[in-house]
């Protein structure tokens, strides 16, 4: 899913996918940690890294589009103001 965010924030320029993709890849990450014990999260490991998932995504998925608006502003050449000849 991270890698799929990743994506779709360079295709589209959607803002809430340049911060949940490095997070989901980062949980993708922990989750194999823990699941090969590599992470030792105790007893409630997979509770916890559930918990910061969901609590993760909804924070990320809407904050910063409250902040920084839904899509990144990309400049072209014209609004650069580099009108070259064809």
């Amino acid at each position: 899913m991270g890698v799929t965010c990743l994506a779709n924030a360079a295709r589209c320029g959607r803002i809430h996918c340049f911060f949940t993709g490095p997070f989901f890849i980062l949980g993708a990450i922990a989750s194999l940690g823990y699941g090969l014990g590599f992470l030792p999260l105790g007893l409630s490991g997979w509770k916890w890294i559930g918990i910061v998932t969901i609590i993760g995504a909804i924070a990320l998925t809407c904050i910063p589009e409250l902040i920084l608006g839904r899509y990144r502003q990309i400049e072209t050449h014209e609004h650069k103001g580099d009108f070259r000849e064809s």
